[in-house]
């Protein structure tokens, strides 16, 4: 462990600065020469100190900042090979550059906006709003994003000296009145969704679903008292999200009352979504199983709409599709490569309650592991129910045999009637009974209002979980499960920032789980997607250090940035991030 060295005379020193606030200061055996600069620090309100590192001593020799990097190794080693002027990178500036030395903290801010301006979202809301309301709106963003908090009052003081798009505070009145003047801007859904939505790739898919969002103030009418997902009622309102698959990119979000269910909201929101788009393209949802059902499906076939539906294996029509899949899907040509499973489509022309004659394609799949699953499941408690059976034993006073609460369990339809006494005689199974129980056990199916295979219906079915994940993320990381506003338009504007940090979110998820290669001496290397290596949170302690600079002159240099740093940046996609001072910066 190195100690501390003793700090020498600086009239002995060579070469050293003339600068009477030049001070020499030992740390782990190194010495270097600062500068101390004190000032009031308005958010801690209290006294700190800057220091302006100006060089280092080495054996009463005075080092320049890139003298020292040229000559020594870290630690005070002397290098056996001097390096080259232009491999010695420098932070530090002349006193007549600093200035006031006025530092604003970057971290992942420069993060989230490159990401807002890649998928196009500064520019749809500047179109929207104007360039200055478009700023103030991903400022706030970034702050949700980065604290884990959507409370309108933290952001005023917690703005102080952040890099952030809109330089100036916003008080928690002012930040009121803007999220209510979001909601006034003519025509601001149509216009600004239907800019998210052109951005979309073509024949998009996109996952449908709606949650619940707490909400006390009594002046919002769309705070209605609805049974909540964890049981109970409360006040809340729907909020209902359109996400795209292969962009994952949130393109559309409208409130409803809370006491509406999220069913009865799949048709007026693809209308809704097809009265935006102006009835251009030809869009698909994604919904799960609670939408299932003969009048929706009718709706979705006569509207046009490619929908694809998890199917409740219980309707006769769809079993008569299980069974007419059923000899295929032990066959070669079912195989659904990578997906451990079997697929086979069969067109169906179902009785509709209307009459009509409407085509839809139900796709079967049967799955070893869901079969295995079912199967032990289901037989562990039936035989644990045998068990029972015998062991049973009148607790009371008048029980019997003929009384025994057992005789009315569920379990019971897969017994013989009249064979086996309680606590006395055991049963016996029905075979016929079991069979028809366990048949369809591994079975799972959808339903499309399009023809496609199998395989393209599953694939399109299985990255459902994103809409999921979108709310999940949105609770978890700025705090969408509850809306603090105390009238509709204020609601309304929270919600479309939340809709900006939400787009922002989810592209940063995409980034950080894609994998990228680095140039090496022997060629290129594939480096781990971020995602294996950290979380959301992790990446944001690992980028909370680098800062920005201003000089006198109002020109920004980039301070604390590590090559770790600059590293996760690169492999985000952004490899200048924490090098080039972004253009949207504001002293």
């Amino acid at each position: 462990m190195p100690t501390k060295s003793s700090l020498p005379d600086s009239q002995n020193v060579a070469d050293y600065p003339d600068n009477p606030k030049a001070v020499m200061v030992s740390a782990r055996g190194v010495i270097r020469v600062v500068e101390r600069l004190y000032y009031w620090d308005k958010e801690k309100h209290r006294g700190c100190e800057k220091r302006n590192y100006l060089g280092y001593v080495v054996g009463n020799q005075f080092y320049s900042n890139d003298d020292y990097h040229r000559l020594f190794k870290r630690g005070g080693v002397k290098r056996l090979v001097e390096q080259d002027d232009e491999s010695v990178k420098s932070g530090s500036l002349s006193l007549d550059q600093l200035g006031s030395l006025e530092t604003k903290l970057a971290a992942e801010f420069p993060v989230y906006h490159a990401i807002a301006q890649e998928i196009g979202l500064t520019e749809d809301l500047a179109a929207v709003w104007g360039k200055d309301k478009a700023n103030a709106a991903l400022s706030i963003a970034y702050q949700w994003l980065h604290t884990g908090s959507n409370a309108a009052y933290l952001y005023e003081s917690w703005s102080v000296n952040k890099l952030l798009p809109y330089s100036r505070g916003i008080s928690s009145k002012e930040m009121s009145e803007f999220f209510a003047s979001l909601t006034e801007v003519s025509g601001w859904r149509k216009d600004f969704f239907n800019a998210r939505i052109s951005r979309l790739p073509d024949k998009e898919m996109l996952s449908f679903d709606a949650t619940e969002i707490a909400a006390e103030a009594a002046e919002i009418s769309y705070a209605q008292y609805g049974m909540g997902k964890e049981g109970g009622y409360q006040r809340q309102l729907g909020l209902i999200l359109l996400v795209g698959h292969e962009s994952h990119m949130p393109v559309l979000f409208r409130v409803l009352p809370g006491n509406i269910t999220d069913v009865t909201t799949v048709q007026d929101m693809l209308f809704r979504f097809d009265e935006i788009t102006d009835s251009r393209r030809v869009f698909g949802a994604v919904v799960d199983r609670g939408y299932f059902s003969l009048a929706n499906l009718a709706r979705f076939v006569d509207a046009g709409s490619r929908v694809i539906v998890a199917a409740k294996t219980d309707s006769i029509w769809i079993q008569d599709a299980i069974e007419t899949a059923m000899e295929h899907l032990w066959s070669n040509a079912a195989r659904i490569p990578g997906e451990h499973c079997w697929g086979w489509t069969v067109p169906v022309h179902p009785g509709f309650e209307d009459g009509g004659n409407r085509k839809l394609w139900v796709h079967v799949y049967r799955s070893d592991s869901k079969s295995h699953t079912e199967n032990t499941a289901f037989y562990d408690e039936l035989e644990s129910f045998q068990k029972e059976w015998l062991r049973w034993r009148p607790n009371h006073e008048g029980d019997s045999s003929e009384t025994c609460p057992l005789l009315k369990s569920r379990w019971m339809k897969y017994f013989k009637p009249g064979i086996g006494i309680p606590g006395r005689t055991p049963l016996e199974q029905d075979n016929d009974a079991v069979d028809a129980a366990t048949r369809y056990f591994g079975i799972f199916c959808n339903v499309t209002t399009m023809e496609c295979s199998a395989r393209e219906a599953m694939t399109t079915y299985r990255v459902r979980d994103l809409i999921e994940k979108s709310f999940k993320g949105g609770k978890t990381n700025i705090e969408l499960d509850v809306v603090r506003a105390h009238g509709e338009a204020t609601m309304e504007g929270r919600f479309i920032i939340g809709f900006a940090a939400m787009s922002i979110l989810n592209r940063l998820y995409v980034l950080m789980k894609q994998k990228t290669y680095t140039e090496t001496k022997s060629g290129l290397k594939e480096m781990p997607a971020l995602a294996d290596e950290m979380t959301f949170n992790e990446l944001k302690n690992r980028l909370a250090t680098p800062r920005v600079i201003f000089d006198r002159n109002g020109v920004g240099h980039w301070l604390e940035v590590t090559k770790r740093q600059h590293g996760i940046a690169a492999r985000l996609g952004f490899p200048d991030l924490y090098t080039m001072i972004p253009d949207w910066a504001e002293k």
